[in-house]
């Protein structure tokens, strides 16, 4: 690459200091532990259907299963994500991760949407005041900022931060359920003609849904008639 990125970051204001004695306290949801998630119905073949399967528990589908089960026209449609890993790990109050993101403006409104914002200020985050992008052959350079650094243009959040935010949120939200060691091995698409789109887990597991999202399948949204309305 031939040219560097540098930002240019406040100090960290008080509030968003590291508290050890208030850390935030989360818990990963248990597939099976709270009967305030969503159960399946069942098909007469005797497959789990859900409305909704969101594949992969990363930081996007998290997001947007958050998102998708606060949605008051979709409270009640049963939705499930799936997530390959065994589950997810606190995030540190002792050490910062080296895995950020840049949050930009209408992630911050998301996060504040889903009510995700204020578990990850009371743990860590660094707003961004100022970008500068330089040519590494040329003097010519770009910034961004606003006018007397009144607004912030982004933010940076440890990866696991977020994700943790956002899994708490998920604990309040009934028609949401979460699988863990959950992996795809095949799919079938409503688009291919079938009744329903078909997921096949690792396991041998069927399960059936009117919606799936996944970001192997393209396209990486799959909508059957009867959700277009809501999107």
């Amino acid at each position: 690459m031939n040219r560097l990125l540098c930002t240019t970051l406040v100090k960290y204001s008080q509030r968003n200091a590291i508290n050890r004695n208030s850390a935030v306290q989360w818990r990963a949801l248990s597939v099976f532990s709270s009967n305030r998630h969503a159960t399946a119905d069942r098909d007469t073949a005797g497959n789990q259907h859900y409305d909704i399967i969101i594949v992969g528990g990363g930081m996007v589908g998290t997001a947007l299963a958050c998102a998708l089960g606060k949605n008051t026209r979709l409270e009640n449609k049963n939705i499930l994500l799936l997530e390959a890993a065994a589950g997810f790990k606190q995030p540190s109050t002792e050490q910062y991760s080296n895995r950020v993101s840049a949050i930009s403006k209408g992630t911050y409104r998301l996060m504040k949407t889903i009510g995700a914002w204020d578990e990850i200020e009371r743990t860590r985050v660094k707003p961004v005041l100022k970008m500068q992008v330089w040519d590494a052959c040329s003097d010519a350079l770009i910034t961004f900022n606003y006018d007397d650094f009144a607004e912030n243009i982004s933010w940076i959040v440890e990866n696991d931060v977020l994700l943790a935010s956002i899994y708490r949120q998920l604990e309040s939200v009934p028609n949401v359920r979460v699988r863990y060691s959950s992996k795809l091995a095949s799919c079938e698409l409503i688009r291919d003609g079938a009744d329903k789109s078909t997921v096949q887990l690792a396991d041998g597991e069927t399960l059936k849904c009117d919606l799936l999202v996944s970001k192997s399948v393209h396209p990486v949204v799959l909508l059957s008639k009867a959700f277009l309305f809501y999107f």
